[in-house]
């Protein structure tokens, strides 16, 4: 009898074990199946906002946009200006005038020279950007770029300064054919006041979260 009764506590405890088994494999693929619902639900809700914002930048007229990029190396006597296509669609026919102006801190005005120095970049495609360089001469400079397609027109204000280690810093906005702001960036290391504003000629200053998209930008000069 004894026998009897071990064999039937062994097989009963597999059984359990068994059960137990089981009923884990069934928790952990209703916990992989509830997984799988929360990243498919994500998945939609970054498709749709993603579509939003493809929507919203179409109707707008700034889906496909020129950026430029201030490139340095360290203590160099130049820098590189790379300009990309920020967007999806090459955008044909592109010309650029551009002004630079030196020690920006100590002019009235930003009046740029309606001559400036003309390039046709042709068609400005994705992975394929175009360049060209300026003179780090002194320690601010403020880069005016206007880009012109047959279709739409671009505005960047660049401001750029080197700090004493040789390394530069920008601050940049893009408005489009209307001057209204379309995009903008500030490097951490830029220089502002103690009110945390920016410098963009004499006298004239202007707090980093105020520039809201679609304002107006410059400020009359």
């Amino acid at each position: 009898m004894k026998i009897n009764s071990d064999l039937i506590w062994a097989l009963a405890l597999l059984a359990v074990a068994a059960a137990s088994f089981f009923l884990g494999m069934k928790k952990e693929n209703l916990k992989v199946e509830e997984l799988l619902e929360e990243r498919h639900a994500e998945i939609e809700i970054l498709e749709k906002k993603n579509q939003q914002l493809s929507e919203e930048l179409t109707s707008r007229g700034i889906y496909s946009y020129p950026q430029a990029t201030v490139v340095s190396k360290l203590k160099a006597a130049v820098a590189t200006v790379l300009i990309s296509l920020n967007g999806q669609d090459p955008i044909p026919n592109l010309k650029l005038r551009r002004n630079v102006i030196f020690n920006y801190s100590a002019k009235e005005t930003l009046q740029l020279d309606q001559k400036g120095k003309f390039s046709d970049l042709g068609t400005l495609k994705p992975h394929n950007p175009s360049a060209f360089d300026i003179p780090l001469e002194e320690k601010e400079i403020a880069l005016h770029l206007e880009f012109d397609s047959k279709k739409n027109q671009w505005h960047q204000y660049i401001w750029i300064k080197t700090g004493t280690n040789g390394n530069i810093a920008t601050f940049w906005v893009i408005t489009n054919e209307n001057s209204a702001v379309i995009d903008k960036h500030i490097d951490p290391e830029f220089p502002t006041d103690e009110e945390e504003k920016v410098l963009l000629w004499k006298g004239e200053r202007i707090h980093y979260s105020d520039l809201k998209m679609n304002s107006i930008f410059p400020p009359n000069n």
